[in-house]
């Protein structure tokens, strides 16, 4: 080895012996940092949670718990009033500062402050008071299960045959008045032309962004499948939907829901209460986000060769005929 080469590796080695332990440090931090949950349920306040790089901590209006979610997401929620912001960006000098996003800010000036290169990591865990049971709250999904690039790990329960050979994903929001109309007026047709007849299958993926109640809503519907109702209870959403934001769809009122469709009212209580689906209906609207879903609702119709088409707004079910004919079917 010529002096030049050992010169060279030597100073190598030296880098690497400067740069490793800072390097483990931030790992070992970011490894260090439990789920919002588990804070608070040891008795850290909701605003102290600390979350992990690249995350925005979120603190709900409703119940004051925390959750650690994107940016994207955040400015979402925030925007349809489901709580404050706060987010943890480096200063030039390289120490951590707090900023509250107040509501009133503009899009532009939020993501002029969410710039500054997180990392797309995604912690979907709501906080949970101490006392709560740890396990009620469900984790997001350790293996992604995905049709034509879009995730549906956590989507709701698949409508028709799996094996059917197109699939139709509905974005939609339990508060949105075009998803409701396209619910009522066009979902019967698209049911028996393709989903009656194994031609397609239907998965639904919460983007709960309308308002706060959108949000409670899509977990209400998930503790309706706990009990093997969620398609009762996703009809009964949409035909029940009022104003947005005037209470139709407020903890009361889906409590009643429930009740309605004869579910045991203390198990769903326990469920909508303890915020067990919070998580799943964060990552469902992190998904829509990613898949550039800016209104609902927004459909994508998927061939089995992974051809994507693209439907948005309550189209009439001919749109939808011309889509899946276009694929071969």
């Amino acid at each position: 080895m010529t002096s030049v080469s050992s010169f060279i590796l030597a100073s190598l080695i030296i880098f690497g012996l400067i740069i490793s332990p800072s390097l483990s440090s931030i790992n070992a931090d970011n490894h260090e940092i439990t789920s919002p949950r588990k804070q608070m349920a040891s008795g850290v306040a909701a605003e102290d949670v600390k979350c992990k790089s690249g995350l925005v901590l979120m603190i709900r209006s409703t119940s004051g718990t925390a959750a650690c979610v994107k940016s994207t997401t955040s400015m979402k929620l925030s925007s349809a009033g489901w709580g404050d912001v706060i987010e943890t960006a480096m200063e030039e000098d390289g120490n951590d500062k707090e900023i509250i996003l107040e509501e009133e800010l503009s899009m532009g000036e939020q993501e002029e402050m969410e710039g500054n290169g997180n990392q797309t990591i995604i912690e979907l865990e709501e906080g949970i008071s101490a006392g709560e049971d740890d396990t009620m709250v469900e984790e997001p999904p350790e293996e992604v299960f995905s049709i034509g690039g879009i995730d549906l790990s956590m989507a709701a329960p698949v409508e028709g045959n799996v094996d059917a050979p197109i699939t139709i994903i509905e974005f939609g929001d339990y508060q949105c008045p075009n998803c409701k109309q396209w619910f009522l007026e066009e979902k019967s047709s698209i049911t028996s032309k393709y989903i009656l007849t194994d031609t397609a299958k239907l998965y639904f993926v919460d983007s709960a962004w309308v308002g706060d109640d959108s949000f409670t809503a899509a977990e209400a519907s998930y503790c309706a499948d706990d009990q093997g109702k969620y398609m009762e209870y996703h009809s009964t959403l949409y035909n029940n939907q009022a104003g947005i934001q005037d209470g139709w769809a407020n903890m009361d009122s889906l409590k009643q829901f429930a009740i309605d469709l004869g579910l045991d009212s203390e198990m769903f209580d326990e469920c909508i209460d303890s915020g067990k689906y919070s998580s799943r209906v964060f990552y469902n609207t992190d998904v829509a986000i990613s898949n550039g879903v800016s209104g609902t609702p927004h459909f994508f119709i998927v061939a089995p060769d992974g051809t994507v088409k693209q439907i948005e707004g309550p189209q009439p079910s001919v749109v939808f005929d011309a889509a899946i004919l276009s694929l071969g079917y």
